[in-house]
């Protein structure tokens, strides 16, 4: 019995998509590494008894604005991301930035901003109505270890 050419063809086809359907398995291709966007909640600012009014007013803020003319917007955009990398080069955790988006701001310049801090992996960033406040860098504290009383 002699194998037709189609039924060869056909079983390299099949082996060749299982294959690459384990490799995209394997390299995690359908993962979600989505950003999680949350807006300010001012119900949990009152349980803790601190705001970002006061939080901010203990930080040297530098302010950037955008106001929907795409080259401006750019050019303030890269600033941005400059600034956060300045920031975080000098690991001064008293620097922040706040960003104010105009009311004819495009939203893929939103997105990028968003997409600037979590390519830069800031440490705190948080949207508010037309403000976002960006803390590229904080100190990490460092905890004592516990002391055990004795061994259970």
């Amino acid at each position: 019995m002699r194998l037709k050419p189609f039924y060869i063809f056909s079983s390299f086809i099949i082996i060749f998509i299982a294959n690459c359907f384990l490799l995209m398995l394997r390299y995690k291709a359908f993962a979600q590494n989505a950003t999680y966007i949350s807006y300010r909640d001012k119900s949990i600012e009152k349980q803790l008894g601190y705001n970002l009014e006061d939080y901010v007013k203990t930080k040297s803020m530098l302010r950037l604005q955008l106001n929907g003319n795409a080259r401006h917007d750019d050019s303030v955009l890269n600033d941005f991301q400059l600034e956060i990398q300045k920031i975080k080069k000098i690991q001064n955790p008293n620097k922040g930035i706040h960003l104010k988006f105009g009311k004819k701001t495009a939203f893929e310049n939103v997105i990028r901003s968003f997409q600037i801090c979590k390519i830069e992996d800031c440490a705190t960033y948080a949207p508010d109505g037309y403000d976002f406040w960006v803390f590229p860098y904080h100190k990490k504290i460092k905890l004592k270890e516990s002391i055990s009383c004795g061994k259970f």
